[in-house]
């Protein structure tokens, strides 16, 4: 019998094989393209983006497969337990054989009340929903009293589909919710959120009861088109949109996710690029709220089957946010997601950007000062690398110095400068507008993407002409940003005369300070870094506990690390030889102070800024990645004076 068959089969995979969704050479496949993966991706997702499992196929099995598991392995795939505290609590279990889960695991303080009530939402499929007086109709509060609500932890929020939405602390206890069904004479649908979360909302609601307030968020829209009838369902709509952006920009959050589902709204935000869970809707809430969205960002509502795009603004505490919306239609509706770009946060100065304190250094003195040149920002979508490129400008303009822009579209207005948002579609386009700057006698010109040829041609021309040319780029790293613009067909010429620095970058999350403590490593993340235990021997490693400040998660904010490709003649030497990349790599390696991605990173590790796994997580994977105590010697070198 081969090895292959003594193996137990994952839980998962198995029910994908019972409801014949897919074959065992399938399976086979996948776990080959996940092998060859830099950052492996589950195996029902693989599936999916293969095309071998039917997206809404993927959810069912998925919730079948989570309904089948413990509570604890739950929380254990979820990160909230980890194999020291999965032992604590089997010891409890053994100690105290009548307590319940939820009374050793929260009452021991191994997870949090909200942890746990987010595992049991996840195996029994229960909505969990925060409860926000917004999303309350206030009729309901006349059945029942305030003090029954409170002892019972339970909060009746709205009617839908013939049932009563109800958030519980205890959604399993089936002798309220037959109560509560006697006095609605409906059925009720439980929800749930922490007890405390529940308790102020009550408290909250019969205050501004007896106050006579109206329950509204503080959100002021600007640009707004006109709504429908204020009936009650487009109201009820408008509260649940504001009260949904309104969380998302007090968490700081990037991105807004609406996702429609089989039995529910999943709302989901991106902080400190990751995302999390925020909310659950009913489901018959989703035409109306994805339609206030669509009004909002003047989208056409009656438009189902095509993907589209849309932008408002709102204003909320002083600050205006700019909101890009893109709605994709999926086999479960329209899904939306809200970019959040706040205006007062967007400009970073450049010294808080997360350069090394040497590299600062060069780039205020020798990159930044140049009259001209071309120098790129690299990363992929979400790096941070038009933000690295807004902290150029704005550390560079003043008023000696002309700066005009061509972006799609402008982000952040910056005083001062001339911008102009293109449209490739309709006019003016990046090339139009750069055949225009020209000729408006800048100093500095500053390209919001390099996409093509044309573009890129007439940037490193301008560069040639003295023109100082900003402008960010996709690649992986620095050395690909080289390798593309001779792929693109630039002259070797016109790439080594013009081409001043490049900036390659990602972003990382920072430890979080309050609850900053001594950590571990995994042997996955040493594998992926291509490091050793003995590696790090010596080197005090940290990562964030979880508190309140941080959500729980140990990271507060981020950072970025940073490749640094200032030019010296060698390497261009190897640009007019059209010296293959290879040869472009070690040729970077060898100028002084350089380092890659992943080094960089690891810098920041040793250094108790981030952790090992932001940066397996998040940095090109670096096969020739120099030891750490090098690392730590190219940083000594570069902070000498």
């Amino acid at each position: 019998m081969s090895s292959e068959t003594t193996v137990a089969r994952d839980p998962f995979e198995d029910l994908l094989l019972k409801e014949g969704l897919v074959t065992e050479e399938q399976l086979k496949r996948a776990h080959r393209i996940i092998a060859r993966m830099q950052h492996p991706r589950p195996v029902g997702e693989v599936l999916v983006q293969m095309g071998q499992l039917a997206r809404s196929e993927h959810e069912r099995i998925l919730r079948l497969y989570r309904s089948q598991l413990s509570i604890v392995k739950i929380l254990e795939e979820e990160g909230a337990l980890d194999a020291k505290k999965v032992a604590r609590y089997e010891k409890l279990k053994a100690d105290n054989p009548h307590y319940s889960e939820r009374e050793l695991l929260v009452g021991s303080d191994l997870v949090t009340e909200e942890q746990f009530l987010k595992a049991l939402s996840v195996k029994h499929d229960i909505p969990y929903v925060e409860p926000d007086v917004s999303l309350v109709d206030t009729k309901l509060l006349d059945k029942v009293s305030i003090t029954y609500l409170i002892r019972n932890q339970a909060l009746p929020f709205r009617v839908s589909d013939g049932h009563l939405n109800v958030i519980m602390a205890d959604p399993l206890n089936a002798e309220l919710i037959q109560e509560l069904e006697r006095t609605y004479h409906m059925p009720v649908r439980a929800c749930t959120a922490p007890s405390n979360k529940i308790v102020d909302a009550i408290k909250t609601l019969e205050r501004l009861r007896d106050s006579g307030e109206d329950v509204t968020t503080t959100l002021e829209y600007h640009e707004i088109h006109e709504t429908p009838a204020s009936d009650d369902s487009s109201e009820g709509a408008i509260r649940i949109v504001d009260h949904l952006l309104y969380e998302a920009i007090k968490l700081g959050a990037s991105d807004l996710h609406i996702e429609p589902m089989r039995s529910k709204i999943r709302v989901r935000v991106r902080v400190d690029g990751v995302l999390r869970h925020l909310t659950d809707l009913p489901v018959d809430f989703t035409p109306r709220v994805i339609s206030r969205v669509k009004i909002l960002a003047s989208m056409d509502i009656a438009e189902r089957r095509l993907h589209q795009d849309g932008r408002f603004f709102v204003r909320t505490d002083g600050r205006d946010i700019d909101i890009r919306v893109s709605s994709y239609a999926s086999i479960s509706g329209e899904t939306l997601v809200l970019r959040l770009l706040d205006r007062r946060r967007g400009l970073i100065p450049i010294d808080s950007l997360g350069f090394e304190p040497r590299v600062l250094t060069t780039l205020r003195e020798i990159v930044l000062r140049a009259s001209s040149g071309l120098i790129l920002v690299t990363g992929p979508t979400g790096s941070g690398k038009t933000t690295t490129m807004y902290s150029f400008v704005d550390y560079i303009n003043d008023e000696t110095i002309k700066v005009i822009t061509c972006e799609n579209p402008v982000e952040y207005v910056l005083e001062g400068t001339t911008q102009c948002s293109v449209n490739e579609k309709t006019g003016p386009t990046f090339a139009d507008s750069l055949k225009a700057i020209v000729r408006q006698d800048p100093d500095v010109i500053v390209v919001g993407e390099i996409r093509d040829q044309t573009t890129a041609s007439m940037a490193a021309e301008a560069a040639l002409t003295g023109h100082m040319v900003l402008a960010t780029f996709h690649t992986e790293d620095s050395v690909s940003a080289v390798i593309r613009l001779l792929d693109m067909g630039l002259e070797p010429f016109l790439v080594s005369s013009t081409l001043r620095c490049v900036v390659a970058q990602r972003l990382v999350r920072k430890i979080c300070r309050n609850c900053i403590q001594p950590g571990r490593y995994t042997r996955r993340d040493l594998r992926y870094l291509g490091l050793t235990s003995e590696d790090l021997s010596g080197i005090p490693i940290m990562e964030g506990a979880g508190c309140a400040k941080c959500g729980g998660s140990g990271y507060k904010g981020r950072t970025g690390i940073h490749e640094v490709l200032l030019l010296d003649d060698d390497f261009r030497d190897a640009i007019l030889r059209k010296a293959p990349s290879k040869e472009l790599r070690i040729a970077a390696r060898k100028i002084k102070g350089f380092l890659t991605l992943q080094e960089d990173g690891m810098l920041k590790v040793v250094s108790g800024i981030t952790t090992l796994s932001e940066i397996a997580d998040n940095a090109p994977r670096d096969p020739d990645a120099r030891p750490v105590a090098m690392i730590r010697e190219v940083a000594a070198m570069r902070r000498l004076k």
